[in-house]
């Protein structure tokens, strides 16, 4: 993982390990859990690091009703 994902990645797992019950969309995530406009990264940066996370067991992705994807941390 880059230094710039892992640094992502880390202000995710941050987050939920504060708030164990979040859940939310690439876009919420981006826009609300790591307030893209105070930092340098792209939406595209955090869904990279959304895919290291789920590919390393620590976060998990479920589909609403309506196809969208929503993030939680894993329960492992």
């Amino acid at each position: 993982m880059d230094e710039k994902r892992e640094q992502i990645a880390g202000r995710i797992l941050d987050y939920l390990q504060k708030n164990p019950d979040a859940g939310d969309t690439l876009e919420g995530i981006a826009s609300w859990w790591l307030g893209l406009q105070q930092i340098d990264i792209s939406v595209s940066e955090v869904e990279d690091a959304l895919n290291s996370l789920l590919e390393e067991g620590l976060i998990r992705r479920h589909r609403a009703g309506d196809g969208t994807a929503i993030y939680r941390i894993s329960s492992r």
